[in-house]
C-alpha cells in the first residue's frame, strides 16, 4: 500500500509542480484542451499538489492514514475523470483527452480495491490478540 501512495504522490507532484511553475509550457506540452487562462492551469496545479501531499502523508503510515487517503483519492480521481470525460462527450475537448482520465479511473479503482482488501483482512494487532499463547 505504501508503494501505491508513493506512486500517486509522485505523479500528482510532477504534474502539480510543472503546472504551477511553468503553466504556459504545461498548457502547450500536456493536455489537448481548449485555451485556458494561466490561472486556471495553476488552480489545477494546486489540486495536484494537494493530492501529492495527501498521498505523501498516507505513505508515512499507511495503516493509520489509508482510510482517509483512499476515500479522498477515489472521490478526487473519479470526480476529476468524470469532469474531463464530460468535456469530451459535450465536444469541449477532443477525444484524445481521454487518456489521462482513463488513468485517473484506473488509479481510483486500484485505490478502492486496495482499500476494500485492507478492510477485509484482520489487522495484525487483532491477529496477535486472538493468537493463543503457548504454555512453555
Amino acid at each position: 500500500m505504501r508503494a501505491l501512495f508513493v506512486a500517486g504522490a509522485m505523479a500528482h507532484f510532477a504534474i502539480g509542480v510543472c503546472a504551477a511553475v511553468a503553466p504556459r509550457w504545461f498548457f502547450e506540452a500536456v493536455p489537448p484542451w481548449p485555451p485556458l487562462h494561466v490561472g486556471q492551469i495553476q488552480i489545477a496545479a494546486i489540486f495536484d499538489l494537494a493530492m501529492a501531499t495527501l498521498f505523501s502523508w498516507a505513505a508515512t503510515d499507511p495503516p493509520r492514514f489509508a482510510p482517509i487517503a483512499i476515500a479522498v483519492g477515489v472521490v478526487a480521481e473519479w470526480g476529476h475523470a468524470a469532469v474531463r470525460i464530460g468535456h469530451v462527450v459535450t465536444g469541449d475537448n477532443p477525444a484524445t483527452d481521454l487518456f489521462l482520465p482513463f488513468l485517473m479511473v484506473v488509479f481510483g479503482a486500484i485505490l478502492l480495491t486496495v482499500g476494500i482488501g485492507s478492510r477485509l483482512q484482520p489487522h495484525s494487532a487483532e491477529l496477535r490478540a486472538r493468537r493463543p499463547r503457548s504454555c512453555s
